[in-house]
């Protein structure tokens, strides 16, 4: 494809506004390529065939025009197991002097919200990786999200790091124009200095969306300005190919040849260079000091600052205070190779992707989260292990894990590792089961989000099929029909041994769609807590007064005990009538537990003698008279079972969210909810009790 009459025009008007030496422009491409933790081993294969290595191949056939590529640990690890080869081409276009080689964090953490001794070691050791594997020195690196905050230039610095890229948004806070921004800056912390080079928005939704002249002209227009200027394209890798439409476009019809060839055809006005290069021969523009800020879009997805994702994702703030307290305890283990296992796993953990949500599936994709919590038990497995000679331990620890404010109570034993909030109704909100490396209630609560608005004021056709291609921050497509049926929004957070007091007429479709009333003030409320330890054993126990409307005074007693070297975890309700009124309401105690798959074959319901309509865990159904239930986990190799004194009405449903993906809304199984309830008649001063015994086994 020719430069149109427009393009052609303007640099011929560059050209003859020469004098004493030719006007240039340096430009800088640079591609990140990433897949997170925990991705399907189908999507690293797809976005590998579809984008990374057609891109390589493309780029190898122009050998003067030069680029900057960043590959995370992550995929690093997968390309050299399943093509090494790659590895090969890598090193061959590095030794040439055509690729730089930026490192990064290894799992591709948000550098801010890690120990400052992790920063450094994950850079460390994806440098190591890159010079062993591909021969590449790393003196840049890939800012995860681009997410800067002022104190990163000091550890960044130690790392050995030179440089960074970080969007013009970031210069714009300072008062600063894009077409003031025609080189890099130095930023210093405590003395330890940082180059920084700004990243053109106008290129990121130029290349590849547009016609490649259409940038060839924005790149002549830079030129004529009269400066040393450089223009930086710096961005995913996965929007040439993988995006929707993109494969077809930057490949199949022929945009990024087009776009190499024109560059090759103007490299005595466009100077493509690298980063390590530009810095070799230009000098800085001047010292600034950046504010913590991310790219324009993230910005607004977070609120505008990307730390505000713990706060309005409460799942997001567990994983990471999980993660901070797992690490702390990592400080116990002697340095050697089970302190090295253990870290590692625990940087694993540490992977952006499942802690916040834009565009792209992240913190709604159930699998994401999974892994996390994966990463995060198997590290303290072998933490525990390493503390306990024997099997038979138990661990009570009093402690404000999630740093909101209130007290939470932790207890392991070799199978179990629990977190009950006596703040929250003494519910319960972490359920590891230590041989799975799993958390149970790794579950999710369905918000509004901003796209819901587009979903209800829109009629899009399915896939949005027949449209050109561009940009997934301008692209609203549904991947299913019906998808409004679903946009279900919770009034509270979602854990598991949650009190409810219900009317007695109240069904299971209204509780499901939370189209009811507690009649009760227990859900979620503060209980006053004690605990006791000994003998192998630990007990909790919560305590609330509160009252039902209209009706009386009642009170709570829930006793929540563990034992070590046990599967079992039992939890005894004793309630009592405090008025002089007699009381009658639907007592439930909703559990919601996570199993990554609705409607898999291998996970299931099962009641003892029983047939059960919709057995798989996106099933909805009333069951009576019940006394037990299991899920079986035939992928995962585990069943868990619920044990109820009493026979109980059992409602059972699942959550599924309604979340946006780069190809478009769709819908996500999170979670199976079980709610068992009984019908409850006390006299003035009458009590009653029931308990529920909760198992697990491999």
């Amino acid at each position: 494809m020719s430069p149109d009459q427009s393009t052609v025009q303007v640099i011929e008007q560059v050209k003859e506004k020469e004098t004493h030496s030719k006007q240039t422009v340096s430009f800088i491409l640079a591609l990140h390529n990433h897949q997170p933790v925990g991705n399907l081993p189908e999507v690293f294969s797809k976005a590998f065939e579809e984008a990374y290595a057609p891109f390589v191949d493309v780029l190898y056939r122009y050998p003067s025009v030069k680029a900057v590529l960043h590959y995370s640990g992550i995929l690093l690890e997968w390309i050299e197991k399943n093509n090494p080869s790659f590895l090969s081409i890598l090193r061959e276009m590095v030794e040439r002097g055509q690729v730089e080689i930026m490192g990064g964090g290894y799992y591709e953490p948000i550098l801010p919200i890690i120990p400052d001794s992790d920063k450094k070691g994950q850079i460390s050791k994806l440098s190591h990786f890159l010079q062993e594997k591909i021969g590449a020195e790393v003196e840049g690196m890939w800012l995860t999200e681009r997410i800067w905050e002022p104190y990163l230039a000091l550890p960044l610095s130690q790392a050995g790091i030179q440089y960074v890229v970080v969007d013009d948004a970031h210069f714009q806070e300072l008062g600063l124009k894009s077409e003031e921004l025609t080189g890099y800056y130095l930023t210093e912390e405590q003395g330890y200095p940082l180059k920084v080079f700004p990243i053109s928005e106008k290129l990121r939704y130029l290349i590849p969306f547009e016609k490649a002249d259409k940038t060839m002209e924005f790149l002549s227009r830079l030129a004529a300005r009269d400066e040393d200027t450089v223009a930086i394209l710096a961005d995913d890798g996965e929007k040439f190919g993988v995006w929707p439409g993109t494969k077809e476009h930057v490949y199949d019809e022929g945009w990024l040849e087009d776009f190499f060839r024109l560059l090759t055809k103007n490299e005595d006005w466009i100077h493509t260079t690298t980063f390590k290069e530009y810095l070799e021969n230009h000098p800085p523009k001047g010292r600034i000091y950046l504010p913590a800020a991310s790219y324009r879009e993230m910005k607004k997805w977070a609120g505008g600052f990307w730390r505000n994702f713990l706060v309005r994702y409460s799942e997001s703030n567990r994983m990471h205070k999980k993660m901070l307290a797992v690490r702390k305890r990592l400080e116990t283990v002697p340095r050697g190779e089970a302190y090295q296992r253990a870290q590692n796993l625990i940087w694993a953990s540490q992977c952006n992707c499942a802690y916040w949500h834009g565009v792209f599936g992240g913190l709604y994709l159930n699998f994401l989260r999974a892994a996390i919590y994966e990463n995060l038990i198997k590290a303290e497995n072998i933490i525990v292990r390493e503390n306990h000679a024997h099997d038979n331990w138990l661990e009570v620890k009093i402690e404000d894990q999630d740093y909101d404010g209130f007290q939470e109570i932790v207890l392991n034993n070799e199978y179990f590792g629990l977190l009950l909030s006596p703040d929250k109704g003494g519910s319960l909100w972490e359920l590891s089961y230590r041989p799975a490396a799993v958390n149970l209630l790794d579950t999710l609560t369905r918000r509004q989000e901003p796209y819901h608005d587009d979903l209800l004021k829109q009629d899009v056709e399915l896939e949005n099929e027949g449209k050109e291609v561009t940009t997934i921050h301008d692209k609203f497509a549904v991947k299913e029909e019906g998808l409004k049926e679903y946009l279900i929004y919770d009034r509270y957070p979602r854990g598991a041994f949650m009190d409810h007091i219900l009317p007695l007429d109240l069904e299971l479709e209204a509780f499901s769609r939370g189209d009811y009333e507690e009649i009760g003030d227990f859900l979620l409320k503060p209980y006053e807590a004690s605990v006791e330890h000994e003998h192998g054993r630990a007990t909790v126990v919560f305590n609330r007064r509160g009252k039902i409307e209209g009706q009386g005074e009642l009170s709570i007693q829930k006793i929540v005990s563990l034992e070590a070297s046990s599967h079992d975890i039992m939890v005894r309700y004793n309630i009592k009538n405090e008025g002089n009124k007699s009381l009658s309401f639907r007592f439930g105690v909703e559990s919601n537990f996570a199993f990554l798959a609705g409607y898999a074959s291998d996970r299931y319901y099962h009641i003892p003698d029983r047939k059960i309509e919709e057995p798989h865990l996106a099933g909805k159904g009333q069951e009576e008279e019940v006394t037990e239930i299991s899920i079986f986990d035939e992928w995962r190799n585990f069943n868990m079972s619920l044990r109820f004194s009493l026979p109980a009405r059992l409602w059972r449903f699942p959550v599924e969210t309604i979340s946006q993906s780069e190809a478009g809304l769709e819908r996500v199984y999170q979670q199976s909810v079980l709610v068992p309830n009984w019908e409850v008649d006390l006299q003035p001063q009458a009590s009653s009790s029931l308990e529920i015994k909760l198992s697990i086994n491999s």
